[in-house]
């Protein structure tokens, strides 16, 4: 998939498993759960059981979700009558789907201690992750507490809001 537009991969070895992290492997096994196991489909699927496009989802749920208003707790896109629109600073801000790349990417690199691993994890040649997905290992603390806060901020902005 690529925006929406649905096709076979460039190469022979773009087809294949994928590694995924403990929790997103958690996340994805409770989606299939709360989709009642199917054996077929897509894992991100929408209500009619097509294929739910990433771009457009992080453009109506992500985004919205994570630039609400400090003030009266509307999203930035809704009226704010009595005052300017005040981003909630606790929430993370949304970066794309790509910095969840590089991050796995350096996730990978940093446990297994290897580029290689790093690699193939991600499809790509040696020099290709290591140049555009292997970040500073200082920064990941941060990114992950950044991807978990935006795991529990997407999960949890309304009802921090009264």
């Amino acid at each position: 998939m690529w925006h929406a537009i649905e096709g076979t991969p460039k190469t022979a070895q773009s087809k294949r498993f994928v590694t995924v992290t403990d929790e997103l492997r958690a996340i994805l096994l409770e989606l299939w759960k709360s989709q009642d196991s199917p054996l077929s489909g897509y894992v991100l699927a929408n209500a009619d059981g097509g294929r739910v496009n990433l771009d457009n989802l992080a453009k109506r749920v992500i985004v919205p979700a994570l630039s609400r208003c400090s003030v009266c707790c509307k999203p930035e896109a809704e009226g704010h009558e009595d005052h300017e629109f005040q981003r909630d600073d606790s929430l993370p801000r949304w970066t794309g789907w790509y910095s969840l790349r590089r991050f796995h990417g350096t996730q990978i690199r940093h446990e297994s201690g290897d580029s290689e691993t790093m690699a193939k994890a991600l499809g790509n040649s040696k020099a290709v992750a290591d140049k555009h997905y292997l970040k500073s290992t200082e920064v990941l603390p941060e990114v992950r507490k950044a991807v978990n806060n935006a795991m529990r901020g997407l999960s949890a902005v309304q009802p921090l809001c009264n």
